[in-house]
C-alpha cells in the first residue's frame, strides 16, 4: 500500500490525476473482431478517496452484461477489481449503476467498491491497491456481451497525463 499512499500523498498540482482507455475488441484475450467501440475516463478526487469515472461504448454486437474495472496487464486477463456498471442478471455489488445498451455510464468507486481480486493480491476494500495498479498501467476496463462473455471491448488503463 505505501506505493499508492505516496502517489496520492504526492499527486499533481490541482491534487486531481486523470486516467483513460479506448476500448477496442482487439484488446480482448483473445482478441475478438467486433465494431463495437468505446471510451473510460476517470478523475481521482481531490483527497485522493474516490475515482469519478465515465464509460461510454457503441455497437456491441449482443446484450450488454456487464462492465468492470479488471487488474491485469496487458495482454493477460485479470479478475476483476471494480463494477462499473451491471444488469438485471448480473447486478454486481449494491449501488453499481445499470450499463445501457449503448452509449454513456457513470459513476464513482471508492473503497466500499473495490472487491479485489484477492487471488491477485487486492483484497476488497484495498482503493489505495487499486490506485497504484491503475498508476502502474496494470488494469484494464472491459464490457461484456451475451455473445462474448469473457469481453467483448476493452482497453488499458493509462494515466491521463501519458
Amino acid at each position: 500500500m505505501s506505493a499508492a499512499a505516496v502517489f496520492v500523498a504526492a499527486g499533481d498540482d490541482d491534487d486531481e490525476r486523470s486516467f483513460k482507455a479506448r476500448l477496442r475488441g482487439y484488446q480482448e484475450i483473445p482478441a475478438i473482431s467486433t465494431g463495437a467501440r468505446g471510451t473510460f475516463k476517470a478523475v481521482l478526487s481531490a483527497d485522493g478517496t474516490s475515482l469519478s469515472y465515465e464509460l461510454t461504448y457503441s455497437g456491441l454486437s449482443s446484450t450488454v452484461l456487464q462492465a468492470h474495472i479488471h487488474f491485469g496487464q496487458k495482454d493477460v486477463n485479470g479478475g476483476i477489481s471494480a463494477w462499473l456498471c451491471g444488469t438485471a442478471g448480473l447486478p454486481g455489488p449494491a449501488g453499481t449503476p445499470t450499463c445501457p445498451q449503448s452509449g454513456t455510464v457513470s459513476g464513482t468507486i471508492d473503497a466500499s467498491d473495490v472487491v479485489g481480486p484477492a487471488g491477485q493480491g487486492i483484497a476488497a476494500g484495498e482503493f489505495a491497491e487499486l490506485l497504484a495498479a491503475m498508476e502502474a498501467g496494470v488494469t484494464y476496463a472491459n464490457v461484456h456481451s451475451s455473445m462474448f462473455p469473457g469481453g467483448e471491448i476493452r482497453g488499458q488503463i493509462s494515466g491521463g497525463d501519458d
